[in-house]
């Protein structure tokens, strides 16, 4: 490794703007040993150290050695997209250098993400498109005719049409399929079974473990890249979700009104399909009656609402379904031609899978899962949703994950809490594991000022939203803008959005509002803005340099208590003799706290100001773990200090290459 990330090594030869780091080499060494003796480890690696090749060379190195196939997942399809455009080809010509050998990687998505041939030409043989979609299909059909690897990557179709012409895998029957030969998945799937390396995401990898493990090709290694956000997305990839729209989308595929050719007006037999009309319009009726009955069991005010016993509701939907189920092997027989097959097929599966999930719910018949109610925050009607997940997937995770390869690597900038991986190792099931944890070499003393609120009155008094606004009017004046302010709810945001209304000079853009990633380019296109979310802000957002000039947090990262998965973990680690809150509760919202953080210094000519405005960081005993978990920056406690301190830090530069 040192032959490689060293001084004059060969990343060195391959960019001269390359600067050797301890920390990266120390990292690719780590790897490179835990996976010669087979086992796997847990790393931190800081902003900076260059971790995505710190992995990916002794990790391939390895796997080619030895033979072995390796998974790189890491969390969204974004990132495994900087991967291939970016770190993979840096990484093919390191490799080539130091063993003297090529190997093969492939991109690996789920099928939705692959265009269908069939449905394509069918979509234009009944002319089901409007005239401002005819150039989208035109520029499909070209690269159809391309031949080669196909996926949604090559186009920028809108989803509302790419829906219409994906991959459906109920409807797949490559036996009568006349593109077979042809089919843009099934030459991905060739090509997987061809590669040393393959690039996924964690979504996908739990699609391929609740599947059997029968929709990737085997690997012997697997690094989780992003680790950080392994156990939310297990929990919802193996779980459901069910709301009255997605019932109704369901209905739609059999039959609707209006249409002059559906699955059930095709039915030449007129008896059964007079009795098929009526099973369906009885079904979708009492779905309807049945999600009602939801929506009132949910209490005015509340998100959501947990199901611990058997709701005693849903008896007439059921006995619906089962009617009209038993009418669909009769109703196949009627089809008569592949294309309305496959139709009824897509549509019997689903509406089989989403009624056999709301039964679960219904009858709360599994004591290892949650199951709740929940209705959208930002939704004005509040559509309800039936929603169920593992209380705790430690034990999957030993038993589909660590049991099934020979090595598995996590990998993330946030994993330890107070220099300890305890907590993230024990979510994830891992009894024994070897760690690293490697801090930044940025100088924070140097880029960053840290403001902790000292005002009295903690984030749920009445003043809070105010005042807090007004700190943050502060500090986004004084840095002219370019702020990125985190939520922990909607609600909140809208106060503080509100308030900071006449405070400030500077546009603001909200989550929620649009589209996240429209959010983030209208911010970026207009300067000096202020950038307002939750969530899915607190983490893979990056703006270096000058973009990004102060990060300010509104209250400490805790899980709502009263959701219902956090609610049942915690309760889960009290029938343990566990302590939920030290256990569980503040490890996780260190952890989210660290990537909020993060999101400001991404070079080491960056500098900024970080803001905590939940004055429990420096109140209440368990601030110390929040504080101790961040690099060593200048700390103010007041904004005349901060102007003070942020004005000292040495002028920044240009943008840094961190390869």
């Amino acid at each position: 490794m040192i032959e490689v990330f060293g001084e004059n090594g060969i990343l060195s030869s391959l960019n001269g703007r390359f600067e050797p780091r301890e920390e990266q080499t120390r990292m690719a060494d780590f790897i490179l040993e835990a996976l010669c003796d087979g086992e796997g480890c847990f790393v931190e690696a800081g902003t900076g150290v260059g971790k995505t090749l710190a992995y990916l060379v002794p990790a391939i190195s390895h796997c080619l050695e030895n033979g072995k196939r390796l998974w790189v997942s890491t969390e969204t399809r974004a990132l495994q997209k900087q991967l291939l455009e970016k770190d993979i080809p840096v990484a093919r010509e390191i490799i080539k250098r130091l063993v003297g050998r090529e190997f093969r990687y492939e991109l690996c998505m789920g099928s939705a993400n692959y265009p269908c041939r069939r449905r394509f030409e069918s979509l234009l043989e009944r002319g089901e498109f409007h005239r401002v979609e005819l150039h989208w299909l035109e520029e499909l059909r070209g690269l159809f005719d391309r031949g080669g690897p196909l996926s949604r990557f090559d186009t920028r179709m809108p989803q509302s049409l790419w829906s219409r012409v994906s991959r459906e895998s109920e409807a797949c029957d490559m036996s009568t399929c006349a593109f077979a030969s042809h089919c843009a998945f099934q030459l991905a799937r060739r090509r997987w079974q061809q590669a040393d390396v393959l690039i996924l995401n964690h979504y996908l990898f739990f699609t391929n473990v609740n599947s059997g493990r029968t929709y990737l090709p085997a690997a012997d290694v697997v690094v989780f890249d992003e680790a950080h956000s392994i156990e939310d997305v297990a929990s919802e990839q193996l779980g459901f979700s069910v709301s009255f729209s997605d019932m109704m989308e369901i209905a739609e595929r059999f039959h609707r009104r209006g249409r002059r050719k559906t699955i059930l007006s095709r039915i030449g037999r007129e008896s059964l399909r007079k009795k098929a009309l009526g099973g369906h319009e009885a079904l979708f009726a009492e779905l309807q009656r049945f999600f009602e009955s939801l929506r009132d069991l949910l209490p005015a005010g509340r998100l959501s609402h947990r199901l611990k016993e058997p709701l005693g509701i849903g008896a007439e939907m059921m006995t619906a379904y089962r009617g009209f189920y038993a009418l669909l092997d009769d109703i196949y027989e009627q089809m008569d031609d592949d294309e309305s097959r496959a139709e009824f097929e897509i549509a019997r599966s689903r509406l089989f899978s989403a009624v056999q999930a709301l039964s679960s719910a219904i009858a709360c018949e599994d004591s290892d899962w949650v199951y709740w109610l929940e209705r959208g925050e930002t939704e004005l009607l509040g559509e309800v949703t039936v929603k169920g997940q593992p209380i705790d997937i430690a034990e999957i995770m030993e038993r589909e994950v660590l049991a099934q390869y020979e090595s598995v690597v996590y990998v993330s900038a946030t994993l330890a809490v107070n220099g300890d991986f305890s907590y993230i190792a024990g979510r994830l099931g891992s009894r024994e594991h070897r760690s690293l944890l490697l801090r930044s070499p940025f100088d924070f003393k140097k880029q960053a000022v840290l403001l902790l609120n000292r005002e009295e009155g903690g984030p749920d008094g009445d003043s809070f939203a105010g005042d807090a606004a007004r700190i943050a009017a502060q500090i986004i004046e004084h840095l002219n803008g370019n702020c990125l302010m985190l939520f922990t709810s909607y609600r909140m945001l809208e106060i503080v959005r509100e308030s900071l209304a006449g405070m400030i000079d500077h546009p603001v853009f909200a989550q929620g509002e649009y589209p996240a990633s429209e959010v983030l380019e209208r911010y970026l296109e207009a300067g000096n803005a202020v950038l307002m979310g939750t969530h899915s802000f607190w983490q893979g957002i990056d703006l270096p340099g000058d973009l990004l000039r102060g990060v300010i947090m509104m209250r400490l990262p805790f899980a709502v208590p009263d959701r219902p998965p956090v609610q049942a973990r915690m309760e889960r680690i009290e029938e343990r003799g566990g302590n939920p809150f030290y256990s569980f509760q503040v490890p996780a919202a260190v952890l989210k706290f660290k990537q909020g953080f993060g999101r400001l210094i991404r070079g080491k000519t960056d500098r900024g100001v970080v803001a905590v405005l939940d004055s429990r960081i420096l109140g209440k005993g368990y601030g110390r773990f929040f504080i101790k978990s961040l690099p060593e920056c200048s700390i103010a406690y007041s904004v005349p200090e901060m102007k003070r301190l942020f004005q000292a830090l040495p002028a920044a530069g240009g943008k840094s290459d961190e390869t």
